[in-house]
């Protein structure tokens, strides 16, 4: 009998682990669903008197940018009717390290606020206009609060034409090259991105000019998100917002090129979804305009099966029109529970640009995405090849070679 508890016990231990995950798991979903407008905290402390290993919790909600979410509903739910593990939860030392880390995290913000807004100042005063993009002010115009947002950087959009001087006045102000990149290392093994990044440890700004990269023909211009944006005062500076159903495309269209892998990137497509006032037959028209039309409806799709976001008769029959969702938003939700749940590995290499492939909207958009995949050099290529500075664009010959060659070797 003693022989065969030892040999359970291995079984034993990673049978409670997988559980212990799938706890996590569902506390994560219902801080999603609370972040996203769709329930209240009572759902969240409610499910939080199933986990034990709050340590684990702490490290996936900020995973996920859930821990300001999930610190609030534990603070709010601290006066409701609890049963007695939930009132251990309470008082418990693990969960005081939890409100700890999020009370950091608020901090942060602030911080990245007051930076936010001398950077704003900088750019204005050699006559750029920047669009605060993600971060906190993202974090005030989905949830009306700065600090309900995790960001690790800022990001700023300019038009394309402005960014050498927007550029310039970033490094004026102490936010060099991040990885010691040069003009033209930036220009050819960042332009396939869109962005590039300026600033050392933890200050530092991603100078974007597209809000997606190069594979993916988003059709937004920033000069065309700045004459429709709205206009908001944070931090004492009135700063362009985006229009909310350019926004909604803009944030379907990172969420699905990430894989959905952070849920409270779902969380904000979602609370958008719940507070549109446009008919979704219009976002999804705007959306096509955008050529983003496929990516909108995935993250829909997702936001109904991850997060239940109730889709109506009008939400049906928008999506109807591309009947390719509902089936790639199910297989994704599922590689999300796979990853979380059992650490099965993202999609990548190739296996990524075919999945991309699936989320662009036309056979003429797909055979664009796999010519850039192809073509386009970034900085892998550059650390796999490194070439002197005047010879750097011809890793625009260089990727595909070595490309070709390794398939054919594979």
């Amino acid at each position: 009998m003693g022989t065969l508890s030892l040999e359970s016990a291995p079984a034993t231990n990673a049978s409670a682990a997988a559980c212990e995950r799938e706890r996590t798991w569902r506390l994560l979903i219902a801080c999603a669903r609370h972040a996203a407008g769709l329930t209240g905290a009572t759902e969240v402390v409610s499910v939080a008197t199933t986990v034990d290993d709050w340590a684990h919790v702490e490290r996936r909600a900020s995973a996920h940018g859930l821990l300001p979410w999930l610190a609030r509903a534990l603070s709010q739910g601290e006066g409701a009717p609890s049963d007695e593990h939930a009132s251990s939860v309470a008082r418990s030392a693990d969960r005081a390290a939890l409100m700890a880390a999020a009370n950091a995290c608020a901090g942060r913000t602030l911080a990245q606020v007051r930076r936010l807004e001398e950077l704003i100042g900088a750019l204005a005063n050699v006559g750029v206009t920047a669009l605060p993009y993600k971060g906190p002010v993202l974090s005030l115009q989905l949830y009306g609060d700065l600090a309900l947002r995790q960001s690790v950087d800022l990001d700023l959009v300019v038009p394309f034409d402005a960014y050498d001087v927007a550029r310039a006045a970033l490094v004026r102000r102490g936010l060099p090259p991040r990885w010691g990149h040069t003009v033209r290392q930036e220009q050819t093994l960042f332009a396939w991105l869109g962005h590039a990044p300026f600033g050392q440890g933890d200050d530092f700004v991603e100078l974007h000019w597209r809000f997606a990269d190069r594979r993916f023909p988003f059709a937004l211009d920033a000069r065309d998100v700045l004459r429709r944006a709205q206009q908001a005062r944070v931090a004492g500076r009135m700063l362009p917002l985006m229009a909310a159903d350019d926004l909604l495309a803009v944030l379907s269209m990172h969420a699905a090129r990430h894989l959905y892998e952070r849920l409270e990137w779902v969380s904000g497509v979602t609370r958008l979804l719940v507070a549109a006032p446009v008919a979704p037959a219009a976002l999804m028209a705007r959306a096509r305009a955008l050529r983003a039309g496929r990516t909108l409806a995935v993250s829909v799709h997702v936001a109904a099966q991850l997060l239940d976001f109730p889709l109506d008769d009008a939400w049906r029959r928008a999506l109807a029109v591309d009947p390719a969702a509902s089936p790639l938003a199910e297989r994704m939700v599922r590689e999300l529970a796979a990853h979380e749940l059992r650490d099965t590995p993202w999609p990548e290499g190739a296996a990524l640009v075919r999945r991309y492939g699936e989320l662009v909207d036309t056979r003429l958009d797909r055979a664009r995405l796999f010519m850039h995949a192809a073509l386009d050099p970034t900085a892998k290529d550059h650390d796999a090849v490194a070439l002197p500075d005047a010879l750097v664009p011809l890793h625009r010959v260089i990727r595909p070679l070595r490309l070709a060659r390794r398939y054919w070797r594979g």
